[in-house]
């Protein structure tokens, strides 16, 4: 079987067999480095390609009731870029004549959404983590005692993971749940 890539389609195509939308497919047309493209994604690799490159896609729904349902796609290439997925050659031919910096421009920005949306979640579950050693570093300490104890015990709390957290019968579990993706 090999390495193999994963195509998500923007929108799901429907299977010609049973009609379920298929959402994804794999390929080994580029690199095979289990890589995720979408659309305005840049394929990996070093030369520049622009192009259709046909495809196969299958429907999981007829696999799993053991029909047959494969269909040819078609990858719009654009400069490296995965410009589209269109089941129709013409519709194909005429995506790819129509892409144009607009659609380049669209891209970098939901591509720069992306690796904000990412790097947020990668600080997040970092400072959860660090407030949850510091909350195991301090299990041991005494209470704030004193004058002003009651401020540093609220700064604490302040501080401090949910208790919804740090309650939970593993807490962490509960702070790796609580960071999933896409937050529920």
């Amino acid at each position: 079987m090999g390495m193999f890539d994963t195509i998500q389609f923007a929108t799901p195509m429907k299977c010609p067999v049973c009609g379920e939308g298929c959402t994804s497919t794999q390929t080994k047309e580029f690199d095979r480095v289990l890589a995720v493209y979408r659309v305005g994604s840049v394929i990996s690799g070093g030369a520049v390609r622009s192009g259709i490159i046909k495809g196969t896609a299958w429907c999981e729904g007829c696999r799993k009731a053991k029909r047959d349902s494969e269909w040819e796609i078609y990858l719009i290439i654009w400069h490296s870029v995965l410009a589209g997925v269109e089941d129709d050659l013409a519709k194909a031919e005429a995506r790819l004549a129509s892409v144009d910096r607009l659609d380049l421009i669209g891209w970098l920005d939901e591509a720069q959404r992306d690796s904000e949306e990412w790097r947020h979640r990668y600080w997040q579950l970092f400072n959860d983590i660090t407030k949850w050693r510091v909350h195991l570093a301090r299990k041991d300490e005494p209470e704030p005692a004193g004058e002003g104890a009651e401020k540093r015990r609220a700064l604490r709390r302040l501080l401090d993971l949910p208790d919804e957290i740090l309650n939970a019968p593993d807490p962490l579990a509960a702070l790796i749940a609580a960071n999933e993706y896409p937050r529920q």
